[in-house]
């Protein structure tokens, strides 16, 4: 087995997915290695696969039409990431997803996960339990930022991903959280941690 499948077969375990099912999804799904800073996704193109972070970083983030960018999530190991809701409503891609450093991905057609879905309830639970931990995270986000002060924003960021304030740049955690960078940096001056 190779290694970048090693989180992915354990959740395909956990989800009673037969040695058999596994091999053939192995066999329709590939590695890829996304060089930092490459697009993953683009705003505006279609999605028609899902990914599943093996190794790296990628942040999800819109582009405003002044052309400043707001990130709204990143996706680090053993995470999920793509558009869903334009894989699913085979539509384009309202964000771009961005490597924040030299990644590999699963890359998973989402016809052939449908497929899958179709004909066994293992794979159904499967996915299912995936789309529920992406639903359980954008609930939190939507919280966070409708009733956290910029100061328990940035404390659910390090709870949320932790480690990962010593990998990316701070401008790119003031943009998570809401702020500016220049008030990021005040923030943490009152408030180490």
């Amino acid at each position: 087995m190779h290694k970048y499948y090693r989180s992915l077969e354990k959740m395909a375990y956990q989800a009673s997915i037969t040695g058999e099912d596994w091999d053939r999804f192995v066999e329709r799904t590939r590695e890829k290695h996304v060089q930092q800073g490459t697009y993953l996704i683009e705003t505006g193109e279609p999605v028609k696969h899902a990914y599943f972070c093996s190794e790296g970083l990628f942040r999800l983030f819109y582009t405003l039409t002044d052309g400043r960018e707001y990130n709204v999530g990143f996706s680090p190991e053993d995470d999920y990431v793509t558009s869903y809701g334009a894989m699913v409503k085979e539509e384009a891609s309202t964000f771009t997803i961005e490597a924040m450093e030299d990644s590999v991905v699963i890359e998973i057609p989402y016809n052939m996960l449908k497929g899958l879905m179709d004909t066994s309830h293992m794979w159904e639970r499967f996915v299912r339990k995936s789309v529920e931990r992406l639903y359980i995270r954008k609930e939190e986000r939507e919280r966070e930022l409708l009733y956290l002060s910029a100061k328990e924003r940035y404390h659910a960021f390090l709870l949320k991903y932790p480690g990962l304030d010593k990998r990316i740049a701070q401008y790119h955690i003031a943009s998570y959280i809401g702020i500016s960078p220049v008030s990021l940096s005040r923030l943490l001056r009152s408030d180490p941690h």
